[in-house]
């Protein structure tokens, strides 16, 4: 569903996620600081399965402005996770926009209020090219590095 993840919406605080990732390895960053700027949830394998960052207003934090998904037991309600394809994605969304950066493709899907981050690896491109990418050079098999849902 456009702008949640499950029931986190934006209005959800940090103190909702620590009781909803309370059996999870969590980590707040910067550590010992008064203002959380990153919340990472890690997966068994000892990375980040997700990674929430707050809206930050007058120093002061104002719900969440987006979530990365690293995980694929997170899936869209088309099925799409870090486990499908760009071909998944092409079959299931409108791409609305496709954004360069150093390392990636980013696709902006306006239907989720989305982004999915492709490897540029998978596009045969090189690192730091920055140059317009369109979605005829996108390959089929690209897998997705990760994808970031947007709160509004």
């Amino acid at each position: 569903m456009k702008n949640q993840l499950g029931n986190i919406g934006k209005d959800t605080s940090i103190e909702e996620l620590d009781k909803i990732f309370k059996n999870d390895s969590v980590e707040k960053f910067p550590l010992n600081e008064e203002i959380t700027r990153e919340y990472r949830v890690f997966g068994v394998n000892g990375k980040p399965s997700l990674v929430f960052m707050p809206r930050i207003h007058n120093d002061s934090v104002k719900g969440l402005e987006l979530v990365k998904i690293y995980s694929s037991q997170y899936a869209t309600e088309k099925g799409i996770s870090t486990n499908s394809t760009f071909k998944d994605i092409v079959d299931n969304y409108s791409i609305d926009k496709i954004e360069p950066s150093f390392s990636a493709a980013i696709l902006f899907i306006n239907e989720l209020n989305a982004t999915i981050s492709l490897n540029k690896q998978d596009l045969n491109l090189d690192e730091f090219d920055m140059r317009k990418i369109n979605q005829g050079q996108i390959p089929d098999e690209a897998s997705i590095t990760y994808m970031s849902l947007w709160f509004e």
